[in-house]
């Protein structure tokens, strides 16, 4: 290969439309369309429906970008590339389709007989299990680390049935961390607001100290990227350090993002049970003024 810089008509080029991929984004656009429409029509309605199928439009944006775009195509020779798309599946994609909010809306839409089968769904063993808090972080934290830290992130490079598990894979545990972490949907497990900071700080730095020990290596890690990499791409080490500042910063970033919501969420959570007490309290104070005055009534004398 010479060293021409690919240009941008190339590059474009390079998108993927996989079979499987185009049929199941199809398939996830159909069902989600009948549900927001059925939704949008129902008694009651959805809150912040039209936001929660924004959420989902983009996550279905950033999943696309993740398993079909150039950055598919260029992650099997480019380590950063490759990274990148990892950063989009299970950071972007995936918590925003939490905040879709699927299993709700498919409570809203579905027909009585079926809401007790969603109830025994998320309540049953195996997904109470997944969504342990404990379980879900370890689960999400072990295996970004298999298919970005070990030689199967070379075979995945170099098999597209296993690049494919491991584009799905991703996108399973990524949803699974932010469905425990946003709570949005019901869920067995239903960590308070603390407890949900700490467990999005504690991957925070799990991932920030794996990021700093991997950037401090001198040799590639990965072979294969090290020995495919294009002749008008970076350095072997420039690619490998690049592909981790991208895990890093962007992981960060969005959980910052994610650590601000959760306060915020907090304090919103807060406001409204101290709407509740006042309300509470009002009512307590309204029913002894009225029992006063009926004991006032009966003696005829103030109490």
């Amino acid at each position: 290969m010479d060293g021409t810089t690919p240009a941008l008509g190339e590059i474009l080029r390079a998108t993927s439309f996989d079979p499987h991929w185009v049929a199941a984004f199809v398939v996830a656009i159909a069902l989600y369309a009948v549900a927001y429409h059925r939704a949008l029509h129902g008694v009651p309605r959805v809150r912040l429906l039209r936001l929660r199928a924004a959420a989902f439009a983009l996550g279905l944006l950033a999943l696309w970008l993740g398993v079909q775009s150039p950055l598919e195509h260029y992650g099997n020779q480019l380590l950063w590339a490759n990274f990148t798309s990892f950063l989009l599946i299970t950071m972007v994609a995936a918590p925003l389709f939490v905040l879709s909010t699927p299993l709700t809306l498919a409570f809203r839409v579905s027909s009585p007989a079926g809401r007790p089968r969603l109830r025994r769904l998320y309540r049953g063993f195996p997904v109470s299990w997944l969504t342990f808090p404990p379980a879900a972080w370890l689960i999400f934290a072990i295996v970004t680390y298999v298919w970005q830290f070990t030689s199967l992130t070379s075979w995945a490079a170099q098999h597209g049935l296993v690049r494919d598990l491991q584009l799905l894979s991703l996108l399973g545990v990524g949803f699974l961390f932010w469905y425990v972490a946003f709570a949005a949907d019901p869920v067995r497990w239903r960590l308070n607001h603390p407890l949900r900071g700490l467990y999005v700080l504690l991957e925070m730095a799990h991932k920030g100290l794996f990021g700093g020990m991997f950037l401090s290596m001198q040799t590639p890690f990965h072979s294969h990227f090290a020995d495919n990499v294009p002749a008008w791409g970076p350095s072997a080490m420039d690619d490998q350090r690049l592909g981790i500042l991208i895990l890093w910063i962007g992981g960060n970033l969005i959980f910052i993002a994610a650590l601000i919501a959760i306060v915020a969420g907090w304090v919103a959570f807060e406001a409204r049970n101290g709407r509740r007490l006042d309300r509470r309290l009002a009512k307590e104070r309204e029913q002894q003024e009225r029992r006063r005055a009926a004991l006032e009534q009966v003696f005829h004398k103030p109490i």
